[in-house]
């Protein structure tokens, strides 16, 4: 006659015939929790690193209420915002960080001509002063990874041509996804 006890997770085996010895049973369905549930973890891992559960990018119309545009981002990772000053009809250059999985940060701008809202020397900005440098193609204003939160924009004219440039070579012409005129805000949705 065989009597099966259990205590906890380990059973013992008797029988009338012989010495009382572990279960194999549960020692198996143990085993293999254990294994599904390392796989389980494994998984969640390989699925963050490509991209799964990191911060994106995103591109709200905030008329329309929704999102035109999205794209996975790093930590650290640059992007630049080009655009044609509506005085100087120069191009301007401001790049941006993924500071952390909801804040922007600006790093740097960049014109060849002094214009209307452009520096002439470096400013306070809440507790960073900028460095505002003269080179022989321009100036260049650092602004240290000083953090705004979003970026919020009215999308410019054909001729102003606001486009998002990333490293890996994407680019993205504000007015292919939003009208001239249209309010738009860049946040990093983590």
């Amino acid at each position: 006659m065989i009597d099966r006890v259990g205590v906890g997770l380990a059973a013992t085996v008797t029988s009338s015939a012989g010495p009382r010895r572990p279960a194999r049973r549960g020692r198996m369905v143990v085993t293999a929790f254990a294994v599904t549930t390392m796989a389980a973890g494994a998984l969640v891992i390989v699925l963050a690193q490509l991209g799964g559960g990191g911060p994106r990018l995103v591109v709200h119309d905030v008329e329309q209420g929704r999102s035109v545009y999205e794209r996975s981002v790093e930590i650290g990772e640059p992007f630049e915002l080009t655009h044609t000053h509506s005085v100087t009809e120069r191009r301007v250059r401001e790049t941006f960080s993924v500071l952390d999985r909801s804040t922007i940060a600006i790093e740097e701008l960049w014109f060849d001509e002094h214009g209307a809202n452009l520096p002439t020397g470096p400013e306070q900005i809440g507790d960073t002063t900028t460095t505002y440098l003269e080179e022989p193609d321009g100036y260049r204003v650092l602004h240290h990874g000083h953090p705004i939160g979003t970026l919020p924009l009215l999308v410019g004219s054909p001729g102003v041509d606001h486009v998002l440039r990333f490293d890996d070579g994407e680019r993205l012409r504000l007015l292919d996804v939003a009208r001239a005129g249209a309010r738009i805000e860049i946040t990093v949705d983590g």
